[in-house]
């Protein structure tokens, strides 16, 4: 942004730099008129910032935090990096660093109050190279649950830390090597702490305990309580660890429930979604994925732009092993949305190449906010998926359903057997391309 102060030839107002002649109200020391501030433009101002917040007790930038320095930077808005610098704990935090008192570690993010903008602050130090990548809600999970186990009576705390420490999160480390958990999975696994130390409550309030334990007083434990997994998750693992007796829990069979959204009510859907632009563009674009695509909103948000193509004339998406032609409609939406982000650059650093990004450093959108704009619209996506693969394999060979939308064989062959449907699983099918997903509604044709 510069000052237009000046006009040119034609009369338009411009910069000085478009007429010619020497700017009046340029930076003092750079000369520069972009994001001025008083006598200093944006830039020289955060420079300033930077080296007073980065340097160490000698007053030299911190070697550690220069890769910091450099990556703010590169700020799209200069000014907007020195108001953030000057929040806490982002400033206190910053200069005790710089001064030896606190290590630049993720530990010392972790003893800070965990808020959303601490949560920012970590995403920012890792996508300047200042500390290692983690898997930052499986962090939060750690800490969250640490502090709820801190507030346990100390035989409870002893019991829930052990299965946590060794029975889940165990596996949440080995799973997030290949992807970070999301935001539903932590919620699942905070919550199921809560479940055990409420089951743990109950058996003091009745002088049970463990090892002592009885089928008969677990069966009336869930007589009087809505049945879940997690009890019985417990129990098991309590069991294998000698801590109680073999106790049996009855489990619901699993099955693929029957659809509950006809075809006619998600094509209803989809012209709503089509034609509503009070809701977010990208939000909608997902939507229309999930509705036409059965693609969850987990795998939409992941996409990145080079898994868009521009081929003979046609939009395809890559969701499975086959890229899919979308109809027009959607194509358009889709085409509207990469030239509108197509030149805008992030906050700070360089793209990071989702087609959807988020609002934290170098990471996608998130799966909350689209849920939350989602389900404005009655638009529940774990209903959704089900009811749309019901309907993609009554007119599609189970091999082809999970070739276009990423889901398995044994998924899709089971939604099949659920609907009664006609087709098979035929493998040498796999190869169709540009499969026209909808079987009405001239709109997405």
């Amino acid at each position: 942004m510069k000052v237009l102060a000046f006009r040119s030839h034609d009369g338009e107002i411009v910069c000085a730099a478009c007429t010619g002649v020497p700017s009046r109200f340029g930076c003092a020391r750079c000369g520069s008129e972009e994001h001025l501030t008083g006598s200093h433009c944006g830039r020289c101002r955060l420079e300033d910032r930077l080296d007073d917040v980065l340097a160490d007790s000698n007053g030299r930038m911190h070697p550690a935090l220069a890769p910091l320095r450099d990556h703010l930077l590169s700020a799209r808005d200069p000014r907007s990096a020195v108001r953030w610098l000057r929040r806490e704990p982002i400033d206190r935090t910053l200069r005790a660093m710089a001064h030896g008192e606190k290590p630049i570690s993720h530990e010392a993010i972790n003893e800070l109050p965990q808020s959303t903008r601490v949560r920012y602050f970590r995403r920012m130090l890792i996508a300047a190279g200042t500390l290692p990548t983690i898997d930052v809600r499986l962090n939060d999970l750690e800490i969250r649950s640490r502090a709820f186990i801190d507030t346990l009576p100390a035989e409870q705390a002893i019991i829930v830390t052990r299965f946590f420490k060794w029975e889940t999160l165990r596996k949440l480390r080995r799973r997030s090597l290949d992807r970070p958990i999301s935001v539903g999975m932590a919620n699942v696994h905070s919550s199921e702490l809560h479940k055990i130390a409420a089951f743990l409550a109950w058996l003091d309030e009745h002088d049970l305990d463990l090892p002592t334990l009885e089928q008969v007083t677990v069966d009336r434990y869930l007589a009087h309580h809505d049945p879940n997994v997690t009890i019985g998750r417990f129990l098991n693992w309590a069991a294998r660890h000698r801590i109680t007796t073999r106790i049996d829990v009855p489990r619901s069979p699993s099955t693929v429930s029957p659809a509950t959204l006809d075809e006619e009510a998600i094509w209803e859907k989809v012209d709503i979604l089509l034609q509503d632009k009070s809701t977010p563009m990208s939000s909608r674009i997902i939507g229309l994925f999930l509705l036409v695509f059965a693609q969850p909103i987990r795998d939409s948000v992941r996409l990145r732009r080079e898994d868009v193509q521009f081929t003979e004339g046609h939009v395809k998406v890559q969701f499975g092993t086959t890229p899919v032609i979308l109809p027009p409609p959607i194509a358009d939406l889709l085409t509207e949305h990469l030239d509108m982000t197509r030149d805008q650059r992030p906050y700070v650093g360089a793209s990071p190449g989702w087609l959807f990004e988020g609002v934290m450093p170098e990471q996608h959108l998130s799966e909350a906010s689209v849920r939350f704009n989602l389900n404005k619209h009655g638009l529940h996506a774990r209903i959704i998926k089900r009811a749309r693969l019901d309907h993609l394999v009554q007119v599609l060979p189970a091999s082809i359903v999970a070739d276009i939308t990423g889901v398995t064989v044994n998924t899709a062959i089971r939604h099949s057997a659920n609907t009664g449907a006609g087709w098979g699983a035929y493998p040498e099918l796999g190869g169709m391309r540009g499969i026209s997903t909808r079987t009405s509604n001239a709109d997405c044709q």
